[in-house]
């Protein structure tokens, strides 16, 4: 995409139209799905803002808009399990969540790694998570939070994140520091490529079906 263009365009219906399809439980369906892509690019919306900014409140924004945006996802699995019985005629559901939805490495991402962080740390405080973190978690020196400055603002509680990772990784006793690093990058990205996967099924999706209901695009 060019981010460049500055053009504005919109996906409208007429009221009439309108009228036929707020009950519709296939056009429900599809605004669900559709305040899954907001709340998701939210996220990572916090991730792109926080890439350059070296402060430790950079580094709390970058994590944890992983663990939010692992959490939406998993929520967004199950939207997305409710739309076969509305749009598994539609190529782009054949093409897209149809095949997604079968990928055993990305079911076993969700019912591992995303469902710990939905249920036991972002969506949920599960006090358990910070006494099972600590088992076997070896840190050179203990640091509860670090800051820039007095602003409340900065400051992060890097102790919590750093054990939450533990706690998503399981290390093994003698794991190696760099091996936990390596486990944990490769974990980043098969939630990113994930991520990805998942936006462009729901943009094909959403094309075809709006376009299937009557809403037309056009540029303001």
């Amino acid at each position: 995409m060019d981010n460049s263009d500055t053009s504005v365009w919109e996906i409208v219906c007429s009221k009439d139209k309108f009228d036929d399809l707020k009950s519709d439980d296939r056009f429900l369906a599809l605004l669900t799905l559709a305040r899954f892509v907001n709340a998701l690019r939210f996220c990572q919306q916090a991730a792109i803002d926080a890439w350059n900014k070296g402060a430790p409140s950079g580094s709390r924004q970058r994590i944890n808009s992983v663990w939010f945006s692992g959490s939406v996802l998993y929520e967004g699995f199950r939207v997305v399990e409710n739309l076969g019985k509305y749009y598994r005629d539609l190529n782009s559901f054949k093409n897209g969540f149809a095949i997604f939805l079968k990928d055993k490495d990305i079911r076993a991402l969700k019912e591992t790694s995303l469902e710990r962080m939905r249920n036991k740390f972002v969506f949920h405080f599960d006090q358990d998570v910070a006494r099972e973190a600590l088992n076997n978690f070896k840190l050179s020196t203990y640091t509860f939070a670090v800051s820039r400055g007095r602003a409340s603002g900065e400051m992060y509680f890097n102790l919590a994140d750093e054990a939450v990772v533990n706690y998503l990784l399981q290390p093994e006793a003698e794991e190696c520091d760099h091996d936990l690093q390596v486990r944990f990058e490769n974990l980043i990205e098969q939630i990113t490529n994930t991520m990805g996967r998942f936006v462009r099924a729901t943009e094909d999706l959403m094309a075809e079906a709006l376009a299937g209901m009557g809403w037309k695009s056009r540029e303001v």
